[in-house]
């Protein structure tokens, strides 16, 4: 019976230690996927990243999620007024990917769709659409913006907010 007892022991052990190791190696990729983002200057008051969040070749999170990844780092969501200055530069539709450009200089939002936590469905609700988190909320749920049909829209469509729950993509900025 000792014996078991010491083997339990052990086994409990190596899976806590295998458990922090795997947690701190995930830790190590986020941190190396955020100092991949390279900071784009198309003329807004923020620097903007140059592709989405990432983790593990995931691209959508929920509120709470994205905020603990951002945690120490420089990167941030954008705030409302943030996005909506994009609404002063064009938009093309090409390849697939929405590109905003500016004095030769390119911003492209890749579509991802999102998870609604409140649909009956499964999986995730229109693929070729931009839907990104902000970091406004209201009422405990999440001013979000959408880029569709070479359109930016920011609290004008319907359900303008969407539950923290919920996953979106998340495309960062920074101070300049």
């Amino acid at each position: 019976m000792k014996k078991l007892s010491v083997s339990l022991k052990e086994s409990r052990f190596v899976d806590l230690i295998n458990k922090k190791f795997t947690d701190e190696i995930r830790k190590e990729d986020l941190i190396g996927n955020l100092q991949k983002l390279k900071p784009v200057d198309i003329g807004t008051s923020v620097l903007w990243a140059d592709d989405d969040l990432c983790d593990d070749g995931e691209y959508l999170f929920t509120f709470d999620e994205v905020t603990d990844m951002l945690k120490g780092s420089e990167w941030r969501l954008p705030t409302v007024s943030e996005v909506e200055e994009l609404k002063n530069y064009k938009i093309d539709y090409r390849d697939g990917k929405y590109i905003f450009t500016n004095n030769g200089k390119s911003l492209t939002f890749y579509p991802h769709g999102y998870i609604n936590v409140f649909e009956k469905s499964e999986g995730i609700q229109f693929p070729h659409e931009v839907d990104c988190w902000t970091a406004d909320v209201d009422n405990y749920d999440v001013i979000r913006y959408s880029i569709f049909s070479r359109t930016l829209n920011i609290g004008s469509f319907p359900f303008p907010v969407v539950n923290k729950e919920s996953k979106l993509s998340a495309r960062l900025v920074k101070d300049k």
